[in-house]
């Protein structure tokens, strides 16, 4: 047994105080939290116990909902600002020209990164399993969300058995990673023919994970949804799409429900939410999904953020993930916390720290993770922190701060 103090504890349990001041962590050898308290209590109850002393705020590790590691070979290549149609052009252009041992290696770069920053958890999409040895290494906990997209079902007939295929070919090198769920997931609404949807949506009920889509993030994603006007038509029948397949004549969400996503009783995490209609936030609090949060992807993309006040007036859990490097900066939650709170003020400081703690292990449904409470085991990390009278604010403030591990996940 070790105790662990600090300044203040940021337990981020529900049904607890928001910090405890001159806080404690009494961790066993497994570094499974057995007390959380007032640091005399901690000391009183474990007196033979060795204690670390922290000076920052101590946290349990970070939940990033939902990561691309597999681009971060892109990394500062990829221009935004002219909405994802465009910006999704860019990205395939440059990967045209990497090869498949480099986003393996930028993957293991970047998952390493993560952990440096404090990312205990990841949601991590992949239209390719390169990520995962990355994952592994870095002992990120999380789930992997195998993207498939229409053209895999084109050109194999199968696009679950060929993913499978791929997932046993990745597991006769080597175990799949302790830790890590493994779910299919569409990339978005209008990826995918319906077909391949409901077995997707299927799959992922069988196996009682949640899955992830990207959902409403672009204007032209709403517009093809609606009536089969926008700029995605011309792509997709560029790739042999017959656009008239991909035509709901429905909003993103009602159209996910039209196709089983929420006939789980697992739902899947709608990851962005930038052009989200009323009614799609309602079908979203009435099956009990989490909003993903990217600000900083999303702003660089198409210059928007979601409204995410009405969000959280309407009462939708909310989660956050940085997205990939091929719109980010870099892989800190804290950097999205502090555009969060710095476009959105009047959103309390605590709210934008359960979601990138609590709120994406709610979402990835693992439960040991995202708070400091007794019989879990979700890391902890010491976060720097200038004012201890007011830590909530302080820490939603500094989008880079210096953070360091005290006990892992």
């Amino acid at each position: 047994m070790r105790i662990v103090s600090a300044p203040v504890v940021v337990p981020m349990a529900p049904d607890g105080p928001p910090w405890i001041a001159d806080g404690a962590i009494a961790l066993d050898e497994d570094d499974v939290v057995r007390a959380v308290g007032a640091r005399a209590e901690v000391r009183r109850r474990y007196a033979e116990a060795d204690e670390t002393r922290a000076e920052g705020a101590l946290l349990p590790g970070l939940v990033n909902a939902h990561t691309h590691l597999e681009l971060s070979d892109l990394a500062g290549e990829v221009p935004g600002g002219a909405g994802l149609v465009a910006w999704a052009g860019a990205c395939m252009h440059a990967a045209e020209e990497h090869t498949p041992e480099r986003r393996r290696d930028a993957a293991m770069a970047a998952a390493a990164e993560a952990v440096r920053l404090g990312t205990a958890v990841v949601g991590d999409v992949g239209n390719t399993l390169a990520a995962v040895p990355g994952i592994a290494a870095a002992g990120l906990r999380g789930t992997v969300f195998h993207e498939l997209l229409g053209s895999r079902q084109a050109r194999t007939g199968d696009a679950l058995a060929d993913a499978a295929r791929e997932r046993a070919e990745v597991t006769k090198k080597r175990p799949w990673p302790a830790g890590l769920g493994y779910v299919p997931a569409p990339h978005a609404p209008y990826s995918a023919n319906p077909e391949l949807l409901g077995d997707i949506f299927a799959a992922a009920a069988r196996v009682g994970l949640p899955t992830s889509v990207h959902v409403a993030e672009d204007e032209d994603e709403l517009a093809l949804l609606r009536d089969g006007s926008g700029r995605w038509p011309e792509v997709l029948r560029a790739m042999g799409v017959d656009v008239a397949r991909r035509v709901p004549h429905k909003s993103p969400v009602s159209y996910l429900a039209h196709m089983g996503a929420f006939a789980s009783p697992v739902p899947p995490l709608l990851v962005h939410m930038v052009h989200a209609s009323k009614d799609d936030r309602r079908i979203t609090k009435l099956v009990g999904a989490s909003v993903v949060l990217c600000p900083r992807s999303n702003l660089h993309i198409g210059g928007r953020l979601p409204d995410v006040p009405a969000m959280l007036a309407e009462g939708l859990p909310i989660a956050i993930g940085t997205d990939s490097l091929a719109s980010t900066p870099d892989l800190s939650l804290f950097g999205d916390v502090a555009t969060l709170a710095a476009k959105f003020p009047a959103v309390p400081a605590m709210t934008w720290l359960e979601a990138a703690t609590r709120g994406g292990a709610r979402a990835l449904r693992l439960e040991s993770c995202g708070v400091l409470t007794p019989a879990r085991r979700p890391g902890v990390i010491e976060v720097e922190i200038d004012d201890f009278a007011a830590p909530a604010e302080a820490l939603v403030r500094n989008a880079s701060p210096r953070v360091r591990w005290m006990a892992r996940a």
